[in-house]
């Protein structure tokens, strides 16, 4: 990928905070809909519940952050341990408010490390758990993410009978 000027690039971060606050908008309002009785409910063991996805959207978000803002991760997990800190993390987060204020938070932090990026760094491909990627990649993810798992909280809904479209 050629290097982009710095007009691209900000151009390019525009765009990417845009979508990650959008996307946290409509995750929002989504998860408004879920009744209290519902914030923990899975239709299955291995299903996230609504408030475990906001949770895990929120500890994706400071994790795109760091990426993002350049800091190297002091220790690498691997897939599955990485795994196992989501899910310790997601059942951490008891309760609604929490659990947005985690979402709210990190995309601040995740917006405000994309207007840190300079021409150079977005030529680097940093390392995750999952491997390394282009940082154009990174920069684009946390709205793609957020957008994602809120279609899981709509599927959630339909399922206890909630088929209103909550966009």
């Amino acid at each position: 990928m050629a290097a982009m000027s710095i007009s691209q690039l900000a151009e390019f971060v525009g765009r990417c905070q845009a979508r990650a606050k959008d996307a946290e908008k409509t995750l929002l309002k989504t998860f408004s809909f879920v009744p209290d009785d519902k914030l923990k409910w899975s239709p299955a063991s291995t299903a996230r519940t609504s408030l475990a996805i906001v949770a895990h959207c929120g500890m994706a978000n400071e994790f795109f952050a760091g990426l993002v803002a350049g800091k190297a991760m002091p220790y690498m997990p691997t897939p599955a341990e990485l795994k196992a800190m989501e899910l310790k993390f997601e059942a951490s987060i008891t309760d609604r408010a929490d659990a947005l204020r985690r979402l709210q938070a990190s995309t601040q932090a995740f917006t405000e490390a994309l207007a840190t990026v300079t021409p150079e760094r977005c030529a680097t491909s940093p390392d995750s758990p999952f491997g390394s990627a282009p940082m154009p990649f990174w920069m684009e993810l946390a709205g793609a993410h957020v957008e994602y798992h809120t279609a899981q909280i709509n599927y959630l809904q339909t399922i206890w009978g909630d088929v209103v479209d909550h966009m």
